[in-house]
């Protein structure tokens, strides 16, 4: 009787863990959309670093780790983003997000956006390490991505449409 009681307890304990994860990434999902959808609206950061043929915005706390040809590896305590650009796509160019969301990893957030011209989306993707998903903010021609812990996926998606809207590929 023991035996059946504590079984049922640690079910019990395990789906309202499950259920509690689940209701976490939900969160994080919307607000996430909230962030990129305000970045994507708003007036860009003001752009202060210059690399190949694109400047954009870098926060204070990341710093530029490589660059070669088109991609841009920047760091923020040793968590890597990427900043990837093509100067033959212009801002309403849907071409790098018709690759994104024809991924074999299934999609969590698939958000578009356009304003002025601009075609800005927000694709999130669980990938097989648990709890961790794809986030990728971009507009046009240009995408910044990273992979996120559920507790980062609002910020991580915030900052990358910051770096993306106030991106300028000469």
């Amino acid at each position: 009787m023991f035996k059946k009681a504590m079984t049922g307890a640690w079910i019990m304990v395990s789906m309202l863990l499950i259920a509690a994860c689940g209701a976490s990434i939900e969160k994080e999902q919307t607000k996430a959309v909230e962030q990129v959808e305000k970045a994507f609206n708003g007036d860009p950061e003001v752009a202060n670093q210059e690399i190949q043929s694109i400047q954009f915005y870098l926060p204070s706390d990341m710093t530029i780790k490589d660059d070669k040809p088109n991609n841009i590896i920047l760091d923020k305590k040793d968590h890597p983003y990427i900043l990837f650009y093509n100067p033959n796509e212009k801002e309403d160019s849907k071409a790098l997000y018709n690759q994104l969301i024809d991924s074999e990893n299934p999609l969590i957030v698939n958000q578009t956006f356009t304003k002025d011209q601009r075609f800005g989306y927000l694709v999130i993707t669980e990938i097989e390490e648990a709890e961790t998903y794809e986030v990728t903010a971009g507009i046009g021609g240009t995408k910044a991505t990273t992979e996120s812990a559920v507790k980062n996926v609002s910020e991580d998606a915030k900052i990358l449409m910051d770096i993306v809207r106030s991106s300028r590929v000469e």
